[in-house]
């Protein structure tokens, strides 16, 4: 006799059960994270000289106006170690300064000199034409509801971080 199966439904091959990283959202954000970071470091430097990590810090400062160190390392996600050491290569070139902290006597306060401000009004054109491009396949429906869907994911990022440090300061 034959082999003979109850029931008509075949079992789904392994390579049907295989999980692909592939389609997590977080990996392909990831993924387009990484192409258009090594896009536009290519046009920064070669435009005009500066590292993404040099202008990431060069546009935050400027945003601000002044801040400290810790403020910029945080709101960069750098660590401190490496957000000091750009900003002591864009003072050594001229673009930032550093000025006692009016907040906080014994803090420094970092802006930006004329030459950075002068900086920014050059490479800031290029940004905005390089997001745009980057958009430009997407409809004006598609690029609203891509804001708002991750300014959303943005969020609830943030609250699952949250609770993860919870969860290992209890640990």
């Amino acid at each position: 006799m034959g082999n003979t199966t109850v029931g008509s439904k075949q079992s789904p091959s392994n390579h049907e059960l295989q999980p692909d990283l592939r389609e997590l959202v977080s990996f392909q954000l990831r993924q387009l994270s990484n192409l258009y970071s090594k896009n536009t470091a290519s046009v920064y430097q070669r435009k005009f000289g500066l590292t993404m990590n040099e202008w990431r810090l060069i546009a935050l400062i400027n945003t601000a106006g002044a801040l400290s160190l810790n403020r910029l390392a945080s709101q960069a996600h750098f660590d401190k170690g490496l957000a000091s050491r750009i900003v002591v290569r864009l003072q050594e070139r001229g673009l930032v300064a550093r000025q006692p902290d009016p907040s906080d006597a014994r803090g420094v306060a970092l802006s930006l000199t004329e030459a950075g401000k002068a900086l920014v009004a050059r490479v800031f054109p290029e940004t905005a034409c390089l997001n745009k491009q980057l958009q430009s396949c997407l409809t004006k429906a598609e690029r609203d509801v891509l804001a708002q869907a991750l300014q959303k994911m943005t969020h609830q990022a943030r609250a699952m971080l949250d609770q993860e440090r919870e969860s290992a300061a209890l640990e």
